[in-house]
């Protein structure tokens, strides 16, 4: 069996969707269902979803997305199929997004699957469309992996994407990061894509790792001006040095970066989690130069 941390295991779902053939539409989507955008009396977006083949990557992204998906290569696709249906539909991707899904999206998330050991349960905060959390699920059957998002409409398209992929290693909590402690802590791994500065996303994911586990934080070129700017207060939330990881070099131009922070101590709430989180929000700006997530 392929090692699932370089590319797709052998086992998993096949290609053939769930459900009878009534409840998709043509295309594969959904079928309209009561109080969406598509269904009676519902009014869809002014922005319809482009009408773009995405079922395959582009030929630029094909051997990047053969490398990071393997022989889930398919599913990978139906996934993005769903992201420019009914993730457009529902607010998730914007429009002019579709063309870049592969790009942008899949392959930009999947390249980051080779940090995570075998067999690791992993938490994704703020999985809005599930990126990255339902990409590593595709690319990483053999993870164990919670979906954590607060928004009701999100939440709904994450678990219908779950049954219509046939994802079994994947469970959708709705919450936020604080509220799902109970539920979700001592993961191996917690994700997070774009959603915050690094002090603020340290306060919201570190409480969700075990001691020993890692936070790995999708960003962008902010990343080690963040770090210079927030170290000092990741650490007094209980996260070591936080180190910049470069995924997908030679496959992707320019590297995926990730932001990699180690769990060294837990650190009680009140001691310095909940202020900073506070002062970012109390700031309006998110917490720093951050990038805020899409969808």
């Amino acid at each position: 069996m392929t090692d699932p941390r370089f590319g797709a295991g052998e086992g998993g779902p096949g290609v053939t969707a769930p459900g009878p053939p009534s409840s998709r539409g043509p295309s594969g989507s959904y079928a309209a269902r009561p109080g969406l955008p598509g269904a009676a009396g519902v009014p869809v977006p002014a922005e319809e979803p482009a009408d773009v083949d995405v079922l395959q990557p582009p030929a630029v992204m094909e051997m990047a997305a053969r490398e990071v998906f393997g022989d889930r290569l398919a599913l990978a696709g139906r996934f993005a199929q769903l992201l420019a249906t009914e993730g457009v539909l529902r607010g998730l991707i914007g429009p002019r997004e579709t063309p870049r899904l592969w790009e942008r999206h899949l392959v930009n998330c999947g390249v980051m699957s080779q940090l995570f050991p075998i067999g690791a349960s992993v938490v994704d905060v703020g999985s809005g469309a599930g990126l990255p959390g339902i990409v590593l699920a595709v690319a990483r059957p053999d993870l164990e992996i919670t979906l954590v998002e607060p928004l009701a409409r999100r939440t709904a398209f994450l678990t219908e994407t779950v049954d219509e992929l046939e994802l079994h290693n994947v469970t959708v909590v709705r919450g936020r990061a604080s509220e799902v402690i109970g539920q979700v802590a001592d993961a191996d791994v917690v994700t997070a894509r774009a959603v915050a500065a690094l002090d603020v996303l340290a306060g919201w994911c570190l409480p969700l790792a075990r001691v020993g586990g890692t936070l790995l934080a999708l960003k962008g070129a902010s990343a080690e001006e963040e770090i210079g700017e927030h170290g000092a207060q990741i650490a007094r939330l209980g996260g070591g040095r936080p180190e910049i990881r470069f995924c997908g070099a030679g496959l992707i131009e320019p590297p995926a970066t990730v932001v990699e922070i180690v769990k060294e101590r837990e650190v009680a709430a009140g001691r310095g989690r909940d202020r900073v989180v506070r002062a970012a929000r109390r700031e309006g700006r998110g917490g720093g130069r951050g990038n805020k997530r899409r969808g």
